[in-house]
């Protein structure tokens, strides 16, 4: 390791990487993205469908904000009080049917605008600081323009720091598995 901290590469490049890669080795590439006027109620049944717990939200090519299911339950008001369930149990469509009964909710109503990005090339440790710094799950991954190319996860920076550990995870699934019968 170099006296900067920094661990050299092939050729006498410097990894900046700390030996974790860059987001671009770990990102998902083909990534859901919603439209700020998407109705809440087909938001999540996309988000659902994708099996992710939130997506960006791209207007005009440029991520404007993040939603993620919590946002679409948590603060779309309840016209019929507030959920009985709450947690892994609750499922999206049952609070959904009680929050639109009385109008047509959209994305941009719930998403987080404050939207912290980061570039394909930068070091995992870094998204990772963000995140925590940022209190967030996941990170939209932008090119030189802004423009959506993929999106970092916690499980994503968990996963890369166990496989520099020598340790393989297992992927477990974002959504609780419908109950028997259910």
């Amino acid at each position: 390791m170099s006296a900067a901290g920094r661990t050299p590469g092939p050729a006498g490049v410097e990894d900046r990487t700390g030996g974790l890669g860059s987001v671009g080795d770990v990102m998902t590439r083909d990534v859901l993205a919603l439209a700020p006027d998407t109705p809440v109620a087909e938001a999540a049944r996309e988000l659902e469908r994708a099996g992710v717990s939130g997506a960006p939200v791209v207007e005009e090519g440029r991520v404007v904000g993040v939603v993620t299911l919590r946002d679409l339950v948590s603060r779309v008001p309840v016209a019929v009080g507030e959920p009985a369930v709450r947690g892994p149990f609750l499922r999206v469509e049952h609070v959904l049917a009680d929050a639109l009964a009385g109008r047509t909710a959209r994305v941009r109503e719930a998403m987080t605008t404050a939207v912290r990005a980061v570039r394909p090339d930068a070091p995992i440790a870094e998204a990772a600081a963000l995140m925590v710094r940022y209190g967030v799950n996941r990170l939209p991954v932008v090119d030189e323009e802004g423009r959506p190319v993929g999106i970092v996860t916690r499980d994503d920076v968990v996963a890369a720091v166990a496989r520099l550990a020598g340790v393989t995870l297992p992927r477990r699934p974002v959504m609780p598995p419908d109950p028997p019968g259910g």
